[in-house]
Parts: C-alpha cells; sequence; structure tokens
C-alpha cells in the first residue's frame, strides 16, 4: 500500500494512501500559513497476480463467428 506524507519541520504529521487527501491536507496547512510540503511515495508497485477461475464454472462460451 502506498504510503504519502505531509512533512512539516522534518517531522511526518500526516500519512495516507490517496495522493489526492494529502495533497488537500498540505494545502489547508499552507493556507493557515504554515509551510507543509506533500511527498508522493515512488516506491514501485508490487507485480499483480492473476486471479485463478473460481472453481465449478462452466468454460467461457465462444462466441459464434458470424461469416457467411
Amino acid at each position: 500500500m502506498r504510503r504519502h506524507r505531509v512533512m512539516l519541520d522534518g517531522r511526518e504529521l500526516y500519512a495516507g494512501a490517496q495522493w489526492t487527501h494529502v495533497q488537500r491536507f498540505a494545502e489547508a496547512l499552507r493556507t493557515r500559513g504554515q509551510d507543509a510540503v506533500a511527498i508522493r511515495d515512488e516506491t514501485p508497485r508490487p507485480p499483480r497476480q492473476p486471479r485463478p477461475r473460481m472453481a465449478g464454472l462452466p468454460p467461457r462460451a465462444t462466441p459464434a463467428s458470424t461469416q457467411d
């Protein structure tokens, strides 16, 4: 999970997974006159594993060809 941060004077004030929420929090602090900085988490995402089809389901039907 992502961990974007809002920093103020070298301290972490807020950490969140959603970048827009972190940006809003930092912007709210800036409007109050504090020098807050939003830092984006740049670690690469882990590769996603393909999910297996549920057992017991019939195979997917192949579409009928409409060539005449």
